[in-house]
């Protein structure tokens, strides 16, 4: 049987998020935890100069830089020289910044969408700075050419 403490906490937490809000975060998550997977698969030492990561409200993958930007979606250039387990390195990081930047654009993403906004990497802070967060924290993975 459930203590009365901890059914005032159910009624609390309830009351943070509604559901549609929990789907949308728990979401971001996913599409972070869904591209980490799918990296972990191929090839670590696979060349992404010329690639880029795209994020959505439920996606992120590689895409070539030369990708067409839609609504509510970033196209981030991964630096030259970005090999996969580059890219992995800085989302796997605990307290960096690339993990954060995928789940906060396509958090900001899903909330545009259900607002009926458009959100733009290069006109709204909310996507860009994450989006160069991420592009920094990766570059940082690179070890400098001697």
């Amino acid at each position: 049987m459930a203590s009365k403490h901890s059914k005032e906490a159910a009624a609390e937490n309830a009351s943070v998020f509604t559901e549609e809000q929990a789907r949308i975060y728990l979401g971001a998550i996913s599409v972070t935890a869904e591209m980490l997977l799918r990296l972990h698969q191929e090839d670590p030492d696979l060349d992404l100069t010329d690639m880029a990561m795209f994020v959505s409200a439920d996606q992120a993958c590689l895409v070539p830089q030369s990708k067409k930007i839609k609504a509510n979606t970033a196209v981030i250039p991964m630096p030259n020289g970005t090999r996969v387990r580059h890219l992995l390195k800085a989302l796997l990081i605990e307290e960096g910044d690339a993990p954060i930047a995928v789940k906060l654009m396509s958090l900001r993403f899903a909330e545009a969408a259900r607002n009926g906004e458009q959100l733009d990497m290069y006109e709204h802070e909310a996507i860009g700075r994450p989006a160069v967060a991420l592009h920094l924290a990766v570059r940082s993975e690179i070890p400098p050419h001697r």
